[in-house]
């Protein structure tokens, strides 16, 4: 009698024994395929949204690839990620459908306010012709009455397009000047937390014509007075 109870206990334990690794086996699965399906990064996410947001200019991209035909579109990398101080102050919008950069504006996509990359660029004066700033700003009219400044450029390079590609990132393309020659840039901005991707490609012109985007753009401007 002792002796068959004592092999129903074993019998027992040993199925308790393998139960319990069985089930630790599968939590470690279910742990290892949680972990080989997680979320992609921030980083990757900006990746992401460039490459889809690219995909909406082709006519910045046809450019590139007509200045120097070596321009890859997917050739993108990330260069760094920036924190920039919030700048801002009251000023409401001031293109309105009168003006010429009314066209241009973009709208964010939740109603927030609407993006201006032009009017702080070129100028026009109220008797001359129109000219380039040599500096460029990335302005955000904001629905309460604000302005703020998103981005700032020198001399050294110039934005040409944007695109809202998600309701929190705006996307700016345009160029940037190094020792070297030019090369194309990428700016994704993350308003809402008061940072920036900065994006670099490989390629480096010594052709290209400065501002040579922006002139093709707005054609309809005499540019015989810019170098």
């Amino acid at each position: 009698m002792a002796s068959s109870i004592r092999l129903r206990y074993s019998i027992i334990c040993h199925f308790f024994i393998l139960g319990m690794a069985f089930s630790c086996g599968f939590e470690k699965e279910e742990k290892t395929t949680a972990q080989g399906s997680t979320a992609p990064t921030e980083a990757e996410e900006a990746l992401q949204l460039i490459n889809s947001g690219l995909q909406q200019l082709p006519n910045w991209i046809s450019y590139w690839k007509r200045a120097d035909s070596g321009f890859d579109p997917t050739a993108f990398t990330l260069g760094k990620e920036e924190i920039y101080e919030q700048l801002e102050w009251p000023e409401e919008n001031f293109i309105n459908e009168q003006h010429h950069f009314f066209p241009y504006l973009l709208p964010q996509p939740e109603g927030e306010g609407v993006v201006d990359i032009y009017s702080y660029k070129i100028v026009y004066p109220e008797e001359k012709k129109p000219f380039l700033n040599p500096d460029s700003e990335v302005i955000f009219f904001k629905s309460n009455g604000m302005r703020e400044r998103l981005l700032f450029m020198g001399p050294s390079g110039t934005f040409d397009e944007a695109k809202w590609v998600s309701p929190d990132h705006l996307m700016v393309t345009g160029r940037f000047e190094t020792v070297e020659g030019v090369t194309p840039k990428i700016w994704l901005i993350i308003p809402s937390k008061s940072k920036y991707y900065v994006f670099d490609h490989p390629l480096i012109s010594q052709t290209i014509p400065k501002d040579g985007y922006l002139k093709e753009k707005f054609s309809q401007i005499d540019w015989s007075d810019e170098l």
